[in-house]
């Protein structure tokens, strides 16, 4: 296992020295997720006699050497093409551009009141709807119940369509209002405090669905948004990444370390036992064990009745009803598994996915299509100045960057961004614009200036 930890380490270093440094590039953050399961999974290769086969091995290195090189050449494209650009406009005063100050964004406080009573009402229906299914149970335990017939069934006892509605528009909230909250409090030093109080409300609602991954990948959300508008306010030249390292580092062990709790009140006792390190091993560094697992007793791909059954897990009931075909009645096939006694959960890398449905060709397929999706949307980030509105380039990124910071846990990117769900996102991002700010779409201050 230690060759295989200092690989994943050294792809890591590569791809952030390739990507000039930028810590939120697609690059470094897929890798850099990789590294960090890979070294929580050494410091317990012992217990779980972790000793990766060489087809393990191939595809955790192939799959992240496939996804820096590929970022990295769109990169250096999109690179030469800004560097083409500004040689090309000599013209513009660059004086007068650098003198453009960044304004507040005004948002009516009705707005946000109104969009606060939603949210609550929408908490207040969600619990009623859970605790109409699991009659007679805590809500902890309703909770947990609803969770488990949502992920492993396909027709299970689910919640109304109203509710999975108002969970998306509540997450819609979190990511549109987590922006607005960092532009305020990163410019001007405010906090405003309505902002805050709809993310949070945001976290509550999804924490109802018992999915505590949507409180982090929000969180990582904020992140994205404070990284990203301060390099975009030095024109995105070199800086010191020190003190936002340290405060991500700071912020991500208070979450580790709440995990547990929040895991008991929604109903999930029965993994949240361990002591706090097993208990965080199994969500860090179980995914590579049992991807190895996976992978020394299975015969890749797995047939299925249905193409792409796991990685498009979440879009294929929209082409079944579209096509008329039916959906086995599967859901996601995530077996929990045990070595030595020690409970490692149900998660296995992004890779299962593609490795479960296509083989070896999945990876070396849909790495690319998730490393080049992922570099555009990056280089779309840096090109945005001071925009009017909340840029939906930054909401799907900020997706985006949640998907790569989860890939060694699961197969996020295609569950979360090929899905009904994020298009539904999508169209309340468009109405809380339209909401918030009007009709009125107007260039922000420097649009003509997208060469930095």
């Amino acid at each position: 296992m230690l060759p295989l930890a200092l690989a994943l380490v050294l792809i890591l270093v590569t791809a952030y020295f390739l990507n000039d440094r930028e810590i939120m590039s697609p690059a470094v953050l897929f890798s850099g997720a990789f590294a960090f399961s890979g070294l929580w999974a050494l410091a317990y290769a012992q217990k779980w006699s972790l000793e990766p086969s060489t087809l393990t091995v191939t595809v955790l290195i192939v799959g992240g050497l496939e996804f820096v090189l590929v970022a990295f050449f769109i990169h250096l494209f999109f690179r030469f093409m800004r560097r083409r650009r500004i040689n090309d406009v000599e013209s513009i005063d660059q004086t007068e551009i650098e003198s453009e100050q960044i304004q507040p964004t005004v948002v009516a406080p009705w707005k946000s009141v109104f969009i606060i009573i939603f949210l609550i009402i929408g908490i207040f229906y969600t619990i009623y709807s859970i605790k109409k299914i699991g009659v007679g149970m805590s809500l902890g335990e309703a909770i947990y119940y609803v969770r488990v017939q949502t992920i492993f069934t396909i027709n299970g006892d689910t919640l109304p369509r109203s509710v999975n509605i108002i969970r998306n528009f509540s997450l819609s909230c979190g990511f549109f209002f987590g922006y607005l909250f960092a532009r305020e409090n990163l410019y001007f030093h405010k906090f405003p405090f309505l902002n805050a109080v709809i993310v949070v409300l945001s976290v509550i609602t999804t924490l109802l669905m018992g999915d505590r991954t949507e409180m982090v990948v929000i969180l990582i959300a904020i992140f994205c948004y404070y990284y990203c508008l301060s390099r975009g306010q030095r024109g995105w030249s070199k800086q010191k990444n020190g003190k936002f390292i340290a405060g991500t580092i700071a912020v991500g062990m208070v979450v580790l370390l709440v995990f547990p709790e929040i895991a008991e009140l929604l109903g999930r006792e029965s993994d949240a036992g361990l002591n706090s390190f097993d208990y965080l091993s199994v969500y860090i560094g179980a995914e590579i064990k049992n991807l190895d697992i996976f992978l020394r007793n299975a015969v890749i791909p797995v047939t299925s009745s249905v193409w792409g059954s796991q990685t498009f897990i979440n879009i294929l009931p929209w082409f079944a009803k579209v096509l008329n075909f039916t959906m086995p009645n599967q859901g996601l096939v995530l077996p929990f598994q045990t070595v030595n006694g020690a409970y490692l959960g149900n998660v296995y890398t992004t890779y299962y996915a593609y490795l479960y449905d296509f083989g070896l060709w999945g990876v070396y397929i849909l790495v690319p299509v998730m490393a080049g999706i992922s570099q555009l949307f990056f280089e779309r980030i840096i090109t945005i100045r001071n925009p009017k509105r909340v840029p939906y380039s930054f909401l799907i990124y900020s997706n985006i960057v949640s998907t790569l910071v989860l890939s060694f846990f699961s197969n996020k990117f295609f569950e979360q961004i090929f899905s009904r769900a994020f298009v539904l996102m999508i169209f309340f991002w468009v109405f809380l614009n339209i909401f918030i700010f009007g009709f009125n779409f107007q260039q922000s201050h420097n649009a003509r200036n997208t060469l930095h």
